[in-house]
Formats: C-alpha cells, structure tokens, sequence
C-alpha cells in the first residue's frame, strides 16, 4: 500500500481510539507511526537492489513491531511532555500492524517473520495503489475538520467499513482463482503454483498466472465485463490500452511465456549471484530476451508480476557477457554497472 494511505490509517485508527489523556498528540503519533515502516525507502538512495533487498523487511517485522512500537511511544512521552506511556503505545503498536497487515494484502511481498526468515507473505487482495481504499480513509480525516463530537464513532464505522471492503476484494479474488483454475483444466502439464494479482483502476480486474515446469501462462480478467475488448492503437491514451488487456470471465485467453530458452548463456547468467538474488525476489520470472551483438551476451529477465503487455514492463534485470564467459555489465536496466 502507499505511504499516504498508510499515514491516513493511522490518523484514522488514532482517531477512532481517542486517547484523552494525550489529546491531539494521538493524532500526530498515529500518522507518524502509519508512515514509519515504509522509511526504509532511504535505502533505494544508496543502491536499488539493496532497497529490494531490505524493502518491507526488518521496517515491516511482527516480531520487531513491538519493540518499535515501544521506543516511539517513549519518545513520544518525552517530545510532548506528556507522561503516558501506555496512552502512546495503545495508539502506536495497533497502528503499526495496520501499516504491515495493509502491505500483506497487496501481491509485492512483505518479510514479516524478519530477522529470523526472509520469506515474502502477500494475499493478492488490493493492488498496491488503490484509490477506494484511499477515498475510505480519507474521508472521516476531513470529517473530523468539521466534526469533532462524533468522529471518534464516525472513525471506528470506517474501519469497519474498510474491513468490508477488503471481505468483498477476497470474494472476487476467490472468483478469479476460479477463472485460473478452469484453465488449468485443459493443461496436461504438472502445475506448479497459481495466482490472481489484483490490477489498478478496479477491484475486479486481475491477472491470472498459471506456472508449470517450462511455461507461465498469464491472462487478464475483468470479472464485471461483459464484451470482447476492442484493441486500440499503441497511441491510444493509457487508459483505453489498459482496458483493452481484460476480457470477460470465461473467455480469457492465455499467453504462454517460455520460463528458460535453452541456451549455455541463460544457464551461466543463472549461476551468478545478481540474477540469484532476482529470482528470490521475482514470483514469476522468465527470461525476456537473449541477444548477441559483436562478441557480447546479454540475458534479460523479467517478472511476470508486473508485467502489463505494452504498457509496464519494470523491474527488469540483465547480465551480459563477453565471449569469454566474463561479465561486462548487469543489474536492473536503468541501474546497471559496468565491470
């Protein structure tokens, strides 16, 4: 989730506790503490593979939470000069698993078991960017500029509000896990994981992944639509090429995607250290591109996760070789150094 609506959650959630005995320093410590976790964004300034590394890690930490959340309630203590602990901490530790539980509901992936494990856990509920939740939110934050008697209330009605939201985003992502399902019907091939990934811009769009051992099959759905999309141009504005990708449920077609040409250079690319790291952090990945061009060799991987056919392809990382097997340049695309 963005940090803005992470910072408005915790407003909101401070709001809807009311502490009395720390009046509007609640507020102020609910929007410091929804914005903390995604502080390690400092890290992106000194190398972009160690802000992915360590992005929503020791930051984003059940196991951390408490402790973190016990430090700024002393340090609240002391900015304000308000000695209640316990009134700081009943507003800072709920408001900081909101800020990690909000992340896990997205599909980029969040360490939560940190320092002990680095594994990713993420639900594919809600795109990372997603303007409802932000509108929820948002509003009783400006209610209570005009209300003041009743916004505590008004606040705990959007959490709730909010918690349906995210009931009803599950439902449709369990309709989807159906479409993908249905596909896998007809493969004869063994399946090694499936997945609906929520898309910007509508809580029933989602692309759908199907991984065998050789292939990763992706399709797009639009679980509200009813026609074929119209291709457009690749002039069109943004918005009418991003609905051109979904089609109607029942009716997705699926792209296969080779997950590893066969080639001595893909296989030397795979044993370096850069392109381990990628596939730690990739849930998709394939290789996009093998090129050679005057004794050079460059591999391209990609990760379906965030691929959007003609319109975003991020996250892409490359190895490239001389024709001595030694590597001249990689990285991720517009971060790559040269050796």
């Amino acid at each position: 989730m963005d940090t803005i609506t992470h910072t408005l959650v915790g407003g909101l959630i401070a709001k809807a506790i009311d502490e009395e005995k720390i009046g509007s320093w609640g507020t102020v410590s609910g929007l410091a503490m929804g914005a903390f976790p995604d502080g390690d964004f400092i890290l992106g300034l000194f190398n972009h593979q160690f802000y992915l590394q360590y992005h929503r890690d020791f930051t984003h930490s059940l196991l951390l939470i408490p402790f973190y959340a016990l430090f700024f309630s002393w340090l609240f203590t002391k900015i304000s000069k308000r000695p209640s602990l316990w009134s700081f901490y009943k507003i800072c530790l709920p408001v900081l698993i909101s800020h990690v539980f909000l992340d896990l509901l997205t599909s980029y992936g969040t360490m939560i078991l940190s320092p002990l494990s680095k594994q990713r856990f993420s639900w594919d509920l809600v795109f990372i960017i997603d303007l409802i939740v932000s509108g929820i939110v948002s509003l009783p934050l400006l209610a209570s500029l005009f209300l003041s008697g009743r916004i505590r209330w008004i606040c705990r009605g959007t959490l709730i509000g909010l918690g349906v939201y995210i009931l009803f985003c599950w439902f449709q992502h369990q309709e989807a896990l159906r479409e993908v399902r249905d596909f896998t019907n007809g493969l004869k091939e063994e399946i090694i994981q499936i997945a609906a990934l929520p898309q910007p811009g509508s809580p029933f769009r989602w692309s759908l992944y199907v991984e065998t051992k050789t292939h990763v099959f992706q399709g797009f759905v639009d679980l509200k639509k009813k026609n074929l999309p119209i291709h457009p141009s690749t002039s069109a504005p943004f918005f009418e090429r991003l609905n051109s990708l979904y089609y109607p449920s029942g009716r997705v077609p699926f792209q296969s995607i080779e997950k590893l040409p066969n080639s001595p250079w893909v296989q030397k690319a795979l044993a370096t250290e850069g392109v381990q790291f990628y596939y730690w952090f990739a849930r998709f990945p394939v290789v996009k591109s093998v090129e050679s061009t005057d004794g050079r060799y460059r591999i391209d991987f990609m990760d379906l996760r965030f691929f959007l056919p003609g319109i975003r392809l991020p996250f892409v990382y490359c190895v490239e070789f001389d024709d001595l097997g030694r590597i001249r340049s990689e990285g991720f695309v517009k971060h790559r150094s040269t050796l």
